[in-house]
């Protein structure tokens, strides 16, 4: 545990290093934890990798620095002393109370030194399925980063999460998430890429195992099976954050008939490496026949932006167009990796879907007239500082005759500018205060017609951010601390008119991210301490209505407060102290049922002391 003290002095030494750019206008060179690692197979050029030492590919030729302290748990210090299982406060799968089929897709495949991807070919079950849910158990033991697992079925992603750093008695985590949505690439004899980047050395000799299995849901108890998606009733199964927030799917929803995936030329799979000022571009054939179509997008910063929510810009837009017409944005979700700041804090309980990094979903139907043949998917990230593991798969719904239609409105336009100040505390360089915000509003509007049928699909969105931070001495030249405060909210709508058809839905979301954090150091440099703190809080209410969809609402907010401080000393017994605190609240209702789930998790010095639950599943 203690050799992870590196990590979270690397993210110190990232932050403070882009601060001083940012305030002096500098170039400075920052030793950075990339905590979930470069890819080996997704290697940064050299001007992305200058930026920091990934804990992958890179980290191999650079080496690393800060090997003390890597022998075990602390003599004489009760705290960390034993490490509970980790712990997610996701929501638990509403599922049917039915006996599901299961099918192993990977069973105790351990990840090595930089090995490939496992890969199995299985044959899934057909059936009228009501859900289907992806089970991934994990065991660990020994010292490790945390690691980015990720799960492609053929070559598009249905999994991204982020491994919990190991202890030397060892680890088992456990996380699930609901599928239905890629249904259509669910069945028949399919081959499925499981990959965590893991490297090992004398240090890191973590080596994750990981089993991944798929449950088939049969209909009953309420639940039947899942239906196409239609214009009138466009809900998608699954956990996905939608542009619209992380809003629960209705208890019936509707599911494409095809996935497509957007493969930039030569890429195996969908999620692909997006340097700084690079545009990914992949070129996708679709049917004549779209009526419904949703982007499901994975992305995730690395090494510099994979706290892009602490530098300076710390404003992040993801961008996606349509043969260069501005189709979709994504003001992305402040995730914190297992490791990420100061690993105490996350021990056992993780950060907000850290575990089951969820897509975002863009909604793309008012362009569903237009998209038949072939066409031109792009995606970049504005501002960023690092690169960036993003892409994903067209979630498409077709079937009649063919549709037409044009694109009335679209008052989306990129990129989005942040407006930053920046003063001098006490009048010193070394002292920048700053304060960053942006906003944006559009509406897209598309006519779609099909036969005799003709229907008007519109989506808005409104979204706000701000991030103020505070830091004394950003070169750590001396005792550093920097506080940050970061926020966003978003409201979004949906509406689908036409004849024999209606549907709306609303959602409004905000969330906030605060993480204050101090370095100092001996006279000497060799020993330090950090003292850190991160709080994450997320809240999306969501409602939806339609003529065959039923209405529904869903209410959703989930908070995570948590503490650490690390010291590394040389050998002798170092300070290991922190607790943390999550809770979840979750509410559904209509569309044939309700529900309520509260639990509230506190752990002290690595154990659980307290869990509340109330409520069923789902």
């Amino acid at each position: 545990m203690r050799g992870h003290i590196r990590q979270a002095r690397r993210w110190l030494v990232l932050i403070t290093a882009a601060l001083l750019a940012a305030s002096l206008g500098g170039a400075v060179s920052a030793v950075a934890s990339s905590s979930a690692a470069a890819h080996p197979r997704r290697v940064p050029p050299p001007a992305a990798a200058l930026r920091g030492v990934p804990h992958g590919a890179a980290a191999q030729q650079t080496g690393r620095s800060g090997q003390a302290g890597r022998s075990g748990q602390p003599a004489g210090n009760s705290e960390f002393a034993t490490t509970a299982n980790p712990i997610t406060l996701d929501p638990p799968i509403a599922v049917p109370p039915t006996k599901p089929v299961v099918v192993t897709v990977a069973s105790n495949a351990a990840f090595g030194n930089g090995p490939p991807p496992y890969i199995s070919t299985v044959s899934l079950p057909r059936g009228n399925w009501a859900r289907v849910v992806l089970d991934v158990t994990g065991t660990e033991k020994g010292v490790q980063y945390d690691r980015l697992c990720e799960i492609f079925d053929g070559p598009s992603e249905i999994f991204l999460g982020v491994t919990p750093e190991p202890t030397p008695a060892g680890i088992k985590w456990h996380v699930q998430k609901d599928v239905t949505g890629y249904l259509p690439i669910l069945t028949g004899s399919r081959t499925f890429s499981t990959y965590v980047d893991n490297y090992l050395n004398s240090t890191d000799t973590g080596i994750p195992t990981i089993t991944v299995k798929l449950l088939f849901y049969p209909a009953g108890g309420g639940f039947t099976a899942a239906r196409p998606a239609t214009p009138g009733s466009p809900a998608l199964a699954g956990d996905a954050v939608s542009e619209e927030g992380p809003a629960s799917p209705a208890r019936q929803p509707g599911v494409p008939n095809q996935v497509v995936p957007i493969l930039p030329s030569g890429a195996s799979n969908t999620l692909n490496t997006v340097n700084s000022g690079q545009t990914l571009t992949a070129t996708v054939t679709l049917p004549a026949n779209v009526t419904t179509a949703t982007l499901d997008l994975y992305a995730v910063g690395q090494i510099g932006d994979e706290f892009w929510w602490a530098e300076v810009p710390a404003f992040r837009e993801i961008e996606v167009s349509i043969d260069g017409k501005p189709a979709g944005v994504v003001w992305p979700y402040p995730y914190v990796y297992t490791g990420g700041v100061n690993p105490l804090i996350w021990r056992p309980l993780t950060g907000v879907h850290t575990m089951d990094i969820p897509s975002y979903r863009l909604d793309l139907s008012p362009f569903a007239g237009e998209l038949g043949g072939t066409h031109t998917i792009s995606l970049t990230v504005a501002n960023n500082a690092g690169y960036w593991l993003a892409g994903g798969s067209l979630l498409i719904t077709a079937g009649g005759r063919a549709t037409s239609g044009t694109i009335g409105t679209d008052t989306l336009s990129f990129p989005t500018s942040s407006q930053i100040t920046t003063v001098n505390g006490l009048g010193s360089s070394q002292n920048p205060v700053s304060s960053e915000a942006a906003a944006a509003s559009y509406e897209i509007s598309g006519q779609v017609k099909q036969g005799h049928r003709m229907w008007t699909d519109t989506v808005r969105q409104a979204l706000q951010f701000g991030n103020d931070q505070t830091s004394i001495d950003p070169s750590c030249s001396g005792p550093c601390y920097q506080w940050v405060h970061g926020e966003e909210t978003q409201t979004s709508s949906d509406a689908v008119s036409g004849a024999g058809m209606w549907y709306s839905s609303r959602d409004q979301s905000t969330w906030t991210i605060d993480a204050p954090n101090g370095f100092l150091t001996n006279s000497t440099g060799s020993d330090f301490l950090l003292p850190a703190a991160v709080n994450q809080q997320l809240t999306d209410l969501a409602s939806a209505r339609g003529w065959r969809a039923g209405r529904y609402r869903t209410f959703l907010s989930e908070s995570i407060i948590g503490y650490g401080s690390l010291e590394e000393n040389g050998g002798t017994v170092p300070v290991e102290n922190g607790d943390t605190t999550g809770t979840i609240t979750s509410q559904v209702s209509g569309a044939g049922g309700a529900s309520n789930y509260v639990r509230t998790v506190v752990t002290r010095g690595g154990v659980v002391v307290q869990d509340l639950v109330v409520g069923p599943a789902g």
